[in-house]
């Protein structure tokens, strides 16, 4: 019975109470192994022996000793409460929630059997039936604190970590200083993954991560303060941290605190490795993206289907920006290849659409709009539209796409659609201000564009916005220049050069800008030579559907001053058909040669074109001259272009140039044919050699060759080689250059040029 007496003293390390420790049980179990038979054991000797078993994890030696005492003790309950958790800790889940119901259906006013039953739902992961047990102990007896401290632990395993936390500060020391910033972390875990919820509306999720980043900024600093024993919990929060700016969209702030974290040494934890790429994405930095998307899809065989998509389809646009279009293409149909079109939820017989699978054919359509096929996306997302006409992402990706084929007012009923199922979108609100631009709404695009920098203006599609609105409002000088030689001939010239520059004003009263310019140009001819210079100062009014342009100019070509005015105006019907009118008084357009004799020409101006998308359009123009020498010039025109090839980087147009023109001079001093005709079919290759961002840069090459026919001198050929470059740096500057070589015949007489054309546009 000594033994037996040593039994019963370390009996107080009961289920209730704190574990015992590993001495403290192996003394047990060394003591009971020299008392010989359980059999003879009082209660709170066979308990301790019982316990210790568990606490040693052996547990089929604990559940034998529990259901003893259960049979020889038969009115001590908590022989009954060790068996229920023995049974979840070895394993058998079901068989302790059978027994645990059970005994709350016998004792269904005590505490202690529902928080064994409480034990055996939580070890099998039932954590709100765990805490609807747990409430109902704290409902019986509040004032004990291992059962308050049962429905705190209850609380936090069921993602109720701030009602946990509250209940917990009402009871100073029921947890332990770890435990206690294991919670507050929770809690702030638990806003981010709020404000990390789509299905929540903007400004409540922004509420939630601007709560959680400032717990966030209290709690580091002060835990920072206790030195190692809370360097685990900081490192935690810092890591959390990254996923509430990411909520907040404030994509800088995310990179540099990650950056820093990697500085001081800290693990970063991989479940932020998405988000920290996604902030490099966003920063235009696809370099540095695209490994931490990889390491992130490396680590995520635990992930949910979303997440790894959501990585896949990252990954594919950092491949993209980094000019590796196959790859990128690679990888979203590596996800398209592994989800599934249905899917179907626990308990629910009815299948639903995969939204992982519609994530990854939407990227795959963006990504086909990116590399300039729209065809395809357009198709695509036609599809995709037709399937789901209620999403709201779908139709303002297909706006995308009718805004890049040139057609914005179709992007607009697009948008129009998607406004009544989502008002205050971000992403409906940037497409309608982009396609207002494109549609010449500035007050619109302006309002717009307004309350998205208010709302989210770290969103990479806003700033991408502002950086567009910006320009608009921007001065603009153009400048044109060129330079040329002839031989063989006198018509052109044997030495022509020719420069023009314009200053817009930034937009004032929303529609209007004022400009201001001036030219030369001069030629060299068997009379002598010929120069002219002019200045020109105009409003230039651009609104929906119409362009008017206004000009008064002053202009010397050797015979005084003269006065000019030029009028001209464009109506877009829609989007196919557009037609204007000009009228010109001293037009620029007069031939040199016809200006040094003292001949001016006024002319009217009419056109027609037609475009079916960004690939095919023809232009019909009709331009009636009346020169000062009594000469009436009628010409016509029609031109056309149609996409004959689309690669990431090669683009290759067929263009078609007929012009036809009648005088009814006879004779005059420069070159008037009484009618001829032009036909120049040609090939123009484009060639991406650069495209970074707002950086993109080309080179062109040109092939022409046609026929050119003059009454009273017949046919002959017509040939044009050609090559250029260009280089655009967004909207704020471009400049380009096409050097070209022509041999045609004037007058019955073959004349080959050379030209040297320059064009420069500056915003500022």
């Amino acid at each position: 019975m000594n033994h037996a007496l040593r039994f019963a003293a370390l009996t107080f390390c009961t289920f209730l109470a704190l574990p015992a420790t590993g001495e403290e049980a192996t003394a047990v179990l060394r003591a009971y192994e020299r008392a010989g038979s359980p059999a003879t054991l009082p209660a709170p000797a066979l308990e301790a022996v019982a316990r210790a078993y568990r606490d040693t994890q052996q547990w089929p030696l604990a559940i034998q000793l529990f259901s003893q005492g259960e049979r020889r003790f038969p009115g001590q309950a908590t022989f009954a409460y060790g068996h229920v958790m023995t049974l979840a800790d070895a394993g058998r889940p079901h068989d302790a929630i059978e027994r645990g119901k059970t005994l709350v259906t016998h004792r269904p006013d005590d505490p202690d059997a529902h928080l064994a039953l409480a034990y055996a739902y939580g070890r099998n992961a039932e954590r709100y039936a765990a805490l609807e047990h747990a409430s109902r102990a704290y409902s019986l007896a509040p004032n004990r604190p291992y059962v308050v401290r049962a429905y705190v632990l209850a609380l936090r395993d069921a993602r109720l970590p701030q009602s946990a936390l509250h209940l917990a500060a009402t009871h100073p020391g029921l947890l332990s200083p770890a435990q206690t910033r294991s919670l507050q972390a929770d809690v702030a875990a638990r806003l981010t993954r709020t404000a990390s919820a789509d299905a929540r509306g903007e400004a409540d999720r922004y509420v939630q991560a601007d709560r959680a980043l400032a717990l966030y900024d209290q709690l580091i600093p002060q835990w920072n303060t206790l030195g190692p024993q809370a360097r685990d919990d900081v490192r935690r929060v810092e890591a959390d941290r990254l996923q509430a700016l990411h909520a907040r969209g404030r994509m800088r702030d995310l990179a540099a605190s990650y950056e820093s974290m990697r500085a001081d040494g800290a693990p970063v934890p991989d479940y932020v490795l998405g988000d920290a790429a996604s902030a490099y994405l966003a920063l235009r930095r696809p370099e540095d993206a695209e490994p931490l998307f990889r390491q992130s899809l490396a680590s995520s065989a635990g992930q949910d289907a979303a997440a790894q998509v959501a990585d896949r389809i990252g990954l594919s646009y950092a491949l993209s920006e980094s000019d590796q279009a196959g790859a990128a293409d690679a990888e979203l149909d590596r996800a398209l290849a592994a989800l599934p079109t249905w899917i179907r939820y626990k308990g629910n017989p009815v299948r639903r659409p995969n939204p992982a699978k519609l994530d990854a054919e939407l990227a795959h359509a963006l990504g086909a709009l990116y590399r300039d096929d729209t065809p395809k996306a357009q198709a695509e997302l036609d599809r995709m539209v037709e399937e789901a006409p209620g999403n709201t992402s779908l139709r303002v990706a297909r706006a995308e796409a009718w805004r890049a084929r040139e057609l914005p007012r179709r992007a607009e009923l697009d948008l129009k659609i998607a406004e009544t199922q989502a008002p205050r979108s971000v992403e409906v609100e940037t497409g309608q201000a982009e396609t207002a631009l494109a549609l010449q709404e500035w007050r619109q695009a302006g309002l717009l564009r307004d309350d998205l920098m208010a709302r989210v203006p770290e969103d990479p599609a806003v700033r991408r916005l502002d950086r567009e609105w910006a320009a608009h409002g921007q001065a603009a000088w153009r400048t044109t220049a060129s330079r040329g030689a002839a031989t063989g001939g006198p018509v052109l010239g044997s030495r022509d050069a020719s420069v023009d520059t314009v200053l817009y004003s930034p937009p004032f009263g929303e529609n209007w800008r004022a400009f201001a310019g001036t030219g030369y140009s001069e030629g060299r001819f068997d009379e002598g030579n010929g120069h002219y210079a002019w200045a020109r100062a105009g409003l230039e009014w651009r609104g929906r559907d119409l362009t008017a342009q206004a000009e008064a100019s002053g202009n010397r070509y050797g015979h005084g001053t003269r006065a000019g005015a030029a009028f001209s105006a464009f109506v877009d019907l829609d989007d196919h058909w557009q037609a204007g009118v000009g009228a010109a008084l001293l037009s620029r357009d007069t031939p040199l040669r016809a200006l040094k004799h003292d001949i001016r020409a006024d002319s009217l101006s009419a056109s027609l074109r037609w475009r079916g998308d960004e690939r095919r359009e023809w232009v019909l123009t009709l331009t009636p001259s009346f020169f000062s020498d009594g000469n009436r010039r009628l010409e016509a025109g029609l031109s056309g272009r149609q996409r004959l090839y689309t690669a990431p980087r090669v683009r290759i147009d067929a263009l078609l140039d007929l012009s036809a023109s009648r005088n009814t001079a006879d004779d005059a001093p420069y070159f008037n044919p009484r009618s001829d005709l032009t036909v120049l079919p040609a090939l123009r290759v484009t060639h991406t050699l650069y495209q970074r961002e707002e950086v993109h840069w080309e080179q062109q090459f040109l092939l022409a060759a046609g026929a050119y026919a003059q009454r009273g001198h017949g046919t002959g050929g017509l040939y044009t080689l050609g090559y250029g470059q260009r280089y655009r740096l967004g909207r704020a500057f471009e400049i380009g250059f096409l050097a070209s070589g022509a041999s045609r015949p004037y007058d019955g007489q073959r004349e080959r040029s050379f030209n040297f054309l320059v064009d420069m546009t500056v915003r500022f």
